[in-house]
């Protein structure tokens, strides 16, 4: 079996909700918002990379990049260099493939950011292809299932007031959900850790399980003070608490402190994961699919459970192949922790994707379907696609 053709979309979708832009700054061309509460720049939309591969045996196998921002960069590391160097090749051969693929760039740097973001987009669709050819979803490929249901935890809290978000709490628990992680409000730590108090006075550890990111905001000694406050109030773990650099900062910290250091979402290959976890500065690991591909972030997990330490994927901005790929990797994964669960991107690209998994209550079921277990619709993945382009096929 051969990739015969390799077609990239970028896809923006607007959200239900249209973002206010009170106090916020606009970048290019009033698109992308720094709001400075977070580091981070955002999209006024739900942006990704699709990538579809077809085979010279009518397979076709679907992946997803993570790009909530600028997705027109790793679409064109795909086009220019990632693309040509997977047509060709055998899909079913995806260790070999990444690492080839790796090998190109390595020796110039280039072993993380955009680069592992496009090449986790090939690697996803690889996979599918695989389980479609041989009739098996992917989690089987990977050693088969150890769970056909997966906790979820509920990622972010809506809301302008702590009412609000008290509201929406006792609504999710009111669902099913056990669990949820609060991000930082912006607002400071007495504000963040008031939320995480007036939640837990409500609900008690075995009713509702609690998580929180600081987005890399603090520094050590104020997340020394927030891990202690978190630590009385039973919070699961402490997310993303110092800038994400600083690994002997996390290291430090996890000592310091009762709740796990949880680290993952800007770190790429197994090489990365190794460091951190070699000393002791992820008590948790939260690889991307998105930014990792199914080879890698399987490996990455591997690599945790040999330092006894659980896996819990991180997603973001993940339209349904992500969602679908992460899942795949958590049902087969010994060491699988909880399931973040952020609605709105997967919610927005059910228009034009239907996936096999179900949310029931706060767990997902995962669904028995060759591969991914995701059918696109690409008439109407059309209608949220800014740019495509396709390499090999018919000439």
């Amino acid at each position: 079996m051969k990739i015969t053709s390799i077609k990239v979309y970028i896809v923006k979708i607007a959200p239900v909700d249209p973002i206010d832009a009170d106090g916020r700054r606009y970048l290019t061309d009033n698109y992308y918002i720094h709001e400075g509460k977070r580091s981070c720049v955002y999209s006024t939309h739900l942006e990704t990379v699709l990538v579809k591969l077809t085979t010279d045996e009518g397979v076709t196998g679907w992946g997803e990049v993570l790009a909530p921002t600028h997705p027109e960069v790793a679409a064109a590391l795909l086009k220019h260099h990632l693309a040509p160097l997977a047509l060709g090749e055998d899909p079913l051969r995806t260790q070999l493939l990444w690492d080839r693929i790796l090998n190109t760039l390595r020796e110039r740097g280039y072993g993380g950011g955009y680069l592992i973001d496009a090449m986790a987009g090939l690697d996803i669709a690889c996979w599918d292809i695989k389980g479609k050819a041989l009739g098996l979803p992917v989690s089987t490929l990977l050693g088969g299932p150890v769970r056909d249901k997966l906790r979820c935890y509920r990622s972010g809290m809506p809301g302008n007031s702590t009412q609000e978000r008290l509201d929406n709490v006792a609504r999710l628990v009111a669902e099913g959900f056990d669990a949820l992680k609060i991000h930082t409000l912006g607002q400071g730590k007495a504000a963040d850790l008031a939320l995480l108090q007036a939640i837990r006075a409500r609900y008690d550890p075995d009713r509702l399980a609690l998580m929180y990111d600081a987005h890399g905001k603090p520094e050590l000694a104020e997340a020394c003070a927030i891990g202690r406050a978190l630590g009385e109030l039973d919070v699961l773990f402490f997310e993303s608490p110092l800038v994400f650099e600083d690994r002997d900062g996390h290291r430090k910290l996890a000592e310091a402190i009762d709740p796990a250091v949880a680290v993952g979402e800007p770190l790429r290959t197994i090489y990365t994961f190794r460091d951190w976890l070699a000393a002791g500065a992820a008590e948790v690991v939260q690889p991307d699919m998105g930014r990792n591909g199914i080879t890698e972030m399987m490996r990455i997990a591997h690599l945790a459970e040999a330092y006894h330490v659980p896996f819990a994927p991180h997603l973001s901005a993940h339209h349904a192949v992500g969602h679908a790929a992460s899942i795949q990797v958590s049902a087969a994964a010994p060491n699988f922790m909880i399931y973040e669960f952020p609605p709105d991107a997967l919610r927005a690209s059910s228009v034009y994707a239907d996936v096999s998994f179900r949310l029931e209550g706060g767990f997902l079921r995962t669904g028995n379907e060759p591969g991914l277990g995701v059918v696109i619709d690409e008439q109407t993945l059309g209608k949220f696609t800014t740019e495509s382009f396709e390499l090999g096929g018919a000439r």
